[in-house]
């Protein structure tokens, strides 16, 4: 269970909802689980100590589940919510909604008998829909508890599963579920009888290719309206990791949202390398408050814990270091707290990924008036020669790894740069850190930096703009430069985790080589028969490859979990 269960149920009659709701009632209620909105049409159910909204179109015919705000950061009172929820949600009106608003929300209305779906475009949510007995399905989880309203037809996709094994870790908007249907941040699904079409109203390559015809960007202050908005009055579980993307969510707090975090958390080894609590003590010092430091000390590795995130629609790739996410979690527990705030999306929205292809940026954008000193910037920045040799190899890299993209916001890149492109990736992977995970328990995960306003902003620059040619971050630090302290203004290192997480993973290596080499994903003939090989500490101290395991072990624990589920479903 999560902290942002939801399940919606829209029927074609009052009738069919309640055929379907009646034989569960109880064991929604064994699970904690209560209801939440009641129309005839329209039910929504969730966990009794959830924290999702729940606001009921005024005339009961639409809902809006999560939080939305207007432009300037306000939170829209439930009759505003109300009377979103009471529109006619065609494209017109999805493009209306994501212009002016923003947020962590799904909108649900029913449109001449079929049911609309808008997604969030930051995808906060999650959101899958299906149908079943005259009834179209919205859920925000895949908790056990709505086992009884899953499609007949549902079963694992072994093509897709092969996908997934094939580059574990990443994140995949297919689902390997049969029967379902993903919705991706900003699209609207349109599901009814013999209906389920898709329209992807925001795009990142749109925001980029329309960014002439907006205002000016405001970097500063799309990241303090989304910040200050999400993080409200609530007491928090703040992480300060050190890195530039925490300490600018810190930054931007309210001095009174400061003063109502619960902790500030570190997260330490102790190799020097992944030591990061100088930096993270000088934000404390910066802000006035006290930091958290925890001590890591290996992994909890094993079959019951790797099950435990394994109730989800896709692998819990956000799930891969599960004492981070434990120690998250019960701090929450223990404090009260709402949730956890993060610096998570900053890597993407601010562009610290070192490449060439800025170089290809300048050209393609500015053609003969390219400036020779941000290709002198940038070769100094990477220490490679700009040569057009050098440039070609790395844009033929590129398109061939667009080849394993798999994301609705990147099928159209038209008159979008190779970095920029670069980016949008980016972004679509970002999606994992919005996934579920075991810290989500009883508190969401908010990653501000990914809210809409901010993912604009950035997407709304250039690449070189965002990097001024030659240093990671760079219109970032500038824009917040009076709110960091100057060991992280002028920092170009970043903090590493191989090693530890190198000898974490070998600890387990017993536990690893069973689990996956006599598992599902082995019964299926999905495993590399060379995996085997790279179960050494050899393997893994010299030539890494920790987090392939991890998310492999992710991946059995998902389809083992999802055959347990499916078996007990046949009669």
């Amino acid at each position: 269970m999560g902290a942002d269960c939801a399940i919606i149920l829209v029927g074609d009659n009052p009738a069919a909802v309640d055929a379907l709701v009646a034989p569960v009632r109880q064991r929604l209620s064994r699970a904690g689980w209560s209801r939440k909105s009641h129309d005839p049409f329209i039910q929504v159910f969730a966990p009794t100590g959830g924290r999702l909204e729940v606001a009921r179109g005024l005339d009961g015919h639409g809902v809006v589940i999560g939080e939305i705000y207007d432009r300037e950061g306000q939170a829209l009172s439930l009759r505003a919510r109300g009377a979103l929820g009471c529109r006619r949600l065609d494209a017109a009106q999805a493009r209306m909604v994501c212009s002016d608003h923003w947020g962590r929300y799904l909108l649900v209305r029913r449109v001449e008998g079929d049911v609309a779906v808008l997604r969030d475009p930051s995808g906060a949510l999650d959101c899958v829909v299906w149908r079943k007995a005259g009834v179209t399905l919205i859920s925000t989880s895949a908790a056990a508890v709505i086992d009884p309203w899953l499609p007949e037809g549902i079963g694992l996709d072994w093509n897709a599963v092969a996908a997934l094994v094939g580059r574990p870790g990443e994140h995949r908007h297919r689902l390997a579920l049969t029967g379902l249907q993903a919705v991706a941040g900003g699209e609207l699904r349109v599901t009814g009888e013999g209906v389920n079409q898709g329209r992807q109203i925001w795009r990142p390559a749109e925001v980029y290719r329309d960014r002439a015809s907006r205002p000016a960007t405001d970097l500063r202050g799309a990241v303090e309206r989304s910040v200050r908005a999400l993080a409200g009055d609530r007491r928090w579980i703040a992480e300060v990791s050190g890195g530039l993307d925490s300490a600018i969510v810190a930054g931007v707090l309210t001095t009174d949202q400061r003063r109502s975090v619960a902790a500030w958390v570190n997260h330490y080894v102790d190799q020097p390398e992944g030591d990061e609590r100088d930096y993270a003590r000088a934000v404390a010092g910066r802000h006035g408050f006290t930091l958290t430091e925890v001590r890591r000390d290996g992994l909890r590795l094993d079959a019951a814990r790797l099950a435990a995130c394994a109730e989800t629609f896709r692998p819990a790739a956000n799930d891969i270091d599960p004492d981070y996410n434990d120690d998250i979690a019960d701090r929450i527990e223990a404090t009260g707290g709402w949730g956890s705030l993060t610096g998570q999306g900053g890597d993407a929205v601010f562009f610290q990924m070192p490449s060439l292809l800025i170089g290809l940026d300048e050209i393609w954008e500015r053609r003969g008036r390219a400036r020779l000193v941000v290709l002198h910037r940038l070769s100094r920045w990477l220490r490679r020669p700009l040569w057009p040799t050098a440039l070609a190899r790395d844009w033929r890299e590129e398109v061939c790894h667009r080849a394993g993209w798999d994301h609705p916001w990147l099928d159209d890149l038209r008159g979008v740069p190779p970095a920029k492109a670069l980016q949008m990736s980016a972004l679509a992977f970002c999606q994992t850190f919005q996934g579920p995970a075991v810290r989500s328990r009883l508190g969401p995960c908010v990653n501000p930096l990914l809210s809409q306003p901010v993912v604009e902003a950035g997407l709304a620059l250039s690449a070189v703009d965002l990097t001024w040619g030659g240093r990671d971050r760079a219109a970032a630090r500038a824009a917040f430069a009076d709110v960091l302290p100057p060991s992280i203004l002028d920092r170009r290192s970043k903090g590493e985790l191989g090693a530890y997480y190198g000898g974490a993973v070998a600890a387990h290596l017993d536990f690893l080589r069973d689990y996956l080499l006599g598992g599902a994903l082995a019964e299926a003939g999905l495993i590399d028969p060379g995996l085997e090989d790279r179960l050494t500490r050899d393997a893994l101290l010299w030539r890494g490859g920790h987090s392939h395991l991890l998310s492999l072990a992710l991946t059995e624990a998902w389809v083992r979990r999802w055959r347990e589920r499916l078996d007990r479903r046949v009669p």
